[in-house]
């Protein structure tokens, strides 16, 4: 069904550049639409090839409906491609920007936290920390939301023992520093469990629910700051939402930081609601000692999730006029060029390679 060949999928759009790839949209021999993942391995760093190692060894070793997995991989001349489900939604972050710019409602953010913590509750059981939680690494379709990104993803298993915690700062963490917690970022003695992964999982509700990366407007050191004295995002509803002035400097890195903006997204935030449920969810998520957090099985039984006993993703998706894009009707047919124009290699009058030209990549 998934073949070991390119030419075997029918590659039809670009769906996102991502780190060390490119995704595109494709179609295989059985007419089936899935992701395929582009990793050129001739220019990877060292650093670069054991990141993409290591994410395609963790998606092959999980097992779980909410966790993103791959059906095949195979090198294609000097690229890796690796053939995963088609989650048409993309990420949670793409549906913010696409879709829910104030944020998701608070049934479909139920939904997929649900999803989200039976991932993390497997890969705590096995042994397994993710330290990459954040709305860009869970991705959506119909019926369900999975999580990826497993690249900092680590056992606690170590020379046939379980060690109690952790230390080091996640290998690639730069980019999820608004999300660590702040045992992770103190880098102390006592060290980091599973317990980071939950309180990665509160700001993620904070940044689905506000449509807001978390602390996109501070300074790394006034975000660490401010974790230590445990202080935390908190969702924005009619009992929470700061004043004007406030709402220009949160929304100060997303370029929406006119007033009369501001003042119709504070009106927006001004009108909902949440209840007092997911406002505890989060609180307990984001607790500043790792003890006061509950486990990911303890959080599945959470009264939040109540509200997901007759729901689902897909009535809520179409509910808010999300609808499937026909794949048959899309099509870049510049794709084949620009494939070519990444493989160019530029020399100069000498015929000696160009080090001082690149394609983007």
């Amino acid at each position: 069904m998934f073949g070991w060949k390119i030419n075997d999928y029918d590659i039809k759009l670009e769906l996102a550049k991502c780190s060390n790839g490119t995704v595109y949209m494709a179609r295989n021999a059985s007419n089936q639409y899935v992701a395929l993942k582009k990793y050129h391995l001739e220019k990877a760093s060292k650093e670069d090839a054991e990141q993409i190692r290591d994410d395609v060894l963790a998606m092959r070793q999980f097992s779980h409906p909410n966790l993103h997995t791959f059906f095949t991989a195979f090198v294609n001349e000097s690229d890796l491609w690796v053939t995963t489900p088609l989650m048409c939604f993309g990420s949670c972050r793409d549906t913010i920007k696409n879709c829910f710019n104030t944020g998701f409602p608070e049934i479909l953010i139920a939904l997929i936290m649900r999803d989200v913590l039976a991932g993390i509750e497997y890969l705590h059981r096995r042994g397994y920390i993710h330290r990459s939680i954040r709305g860009s690494h869970i991705l959506l379709n119909q019926t369900k939301a999975v999580l990826t990104g497993f690249r900092d993803c680590t056992s606690f298993l170590s020379h046939g023992g379980r060690v109690t915690a952790l230390h080091q700062l996640p290998p690639h963490s730069a980019r999820s520093l608004n999300w660590l917690a702040p045992e992770v970022l103190e880098q102390n003695l006592i060290g980091y469990t599973e317990k980071s992964d939950i309180y990665s999982l509160g700001i993620t509700c904070c940044e689905l629910a506000n449509g807001i990366e978390p602390f996109a407007d501070s300074q790394p050191t006034f975000m660490f700051t401010e974790k230590i004295r445990g202080n935390v995002p908190t969702l924005l509803d009619r009992t929470t939402c700061p004043a004007v002035d406030e709402i220009i400097d949160i929304l100060a890195t997303t370029n929406k930081t006119n007033s009369s903006l501001a003042a119709a997204t504070q009106q927006i935030y001004l009108q909902r609601l949440f209840t007092d449920e997911f406002h505890q969810f989060t609180e307990i998520c984001m607790e500043k000692k790792p003890t006061n957090r509950w486990a990911a099985f303890k959080l599945l039984s959470h009264t939040f999730f109540k509200q997901c006993r007759h729901a689902s993703i897909l009535d809520v998706t179409q509910r808010y006029g999300m609808q499937i894009t026909d794949y048959e009707q899309l099509r870049d047919n510049s794709l084949h060029i620009n494939t070519k124009l990444n493989d160019i290699k530029i020399t100069d009058n000498a015929d000696r390679a160009c080090d001082t030209w690149s394609w983007e990549f």
